[in-house]
C-alpha cells in the first residue's frame, strides 16, 4: 500500500485515495479552501480602495478650476471692456452652427483665438494688455460688420 493522498473539497470534507503517484494526477485537483477564497477577496476589495483613495488624492490636489468670482476688483474693468467682444462671438458662433461653416471660416477663428488669449490675460491679471486686445477686436468686429457701400448700385 501507498501513502494516503488527502483530497479536500468545498464542503470541508476530506477523502483519501491510496494510489500510486503516478494515478494521482489523473484523479481531481484538491479544490480550493475557503480561507484562500477570501484572502482573494479581500485583496481585490484591498486594491480597489487602494485605487480610489488614489483618485480622490489626484483629484484633490489638482489645480481647481477659475471662476470669475475669484478674481480681483480690479478685473472689472477688464470683464466689463470684453463684453461687447464675447457678446459678438457667442452670437457668430450660434449663427455659424446653425449655418455652417463659412467662407471666412480662417478669420472667425483667429477672432475666436484672439477673444480668449485676451479673456486668459484678464482672468491672469494682465488687465491693461486684455484691454487694448479687447479694444482691437471691438475696431475689427465693427469694421468686419460695418455696412459697406457697393459701388455698383
Amino acid at each position: 500500500m501507498h501513502n494516503p493522498w488527502p483530497h479536500r473539497h468545498h464542503d470541508g470534507s476530506i477523502h483519501y485515495t491510496h494510489c500510486c503517484a503516478e494515478s494521482v494526477e489523473i484523479l481531481p485537483a484538491c479544490e480550493e479552501p475557503a480561507r484562500s477564497r477570501v484572502r482573494t477577496f479581500a485583496a481585490a476589495a484591498g486594491a480597489a480602495l487602494g485605487l480610489a483613495t488614489l483618485a480622490f488624492w489626484a483629484l484633490m490636489l489638482s489645480a481647481p478650476p477659475v471662476s470669475r468670482a475669484a478674481l480681483d476688483p480690479a478685473a472689472d474693468g477688464c470683464l466689463t471692456a470684453g463684453r461687447l467682444v464675447r457678446a459678438w462671438v457667442d452670437a457668430e458662433a450660434a449663427r455659424r452652427a446653425r449655418v455652417g461653416a463659412g467662407p471666412d471660416q480662417a478669420a472667425f477663428n483667429e477672432v475666436l483665438l484672439w477673444t480668449r488669449a485676451a479673456e486668459t490675460a484678464c482672468a491672469a491679471g494682465r488687465i491693461r494688455q486684455a484691454v487694448r486686445e479687447f479694444q482691437s477686436l471691438e475696431r475689427l468686429i465693427a469694421a468686419r460688420t460695418a455696412p459697406r457701400d457697393d459701388p455698383e448700385r
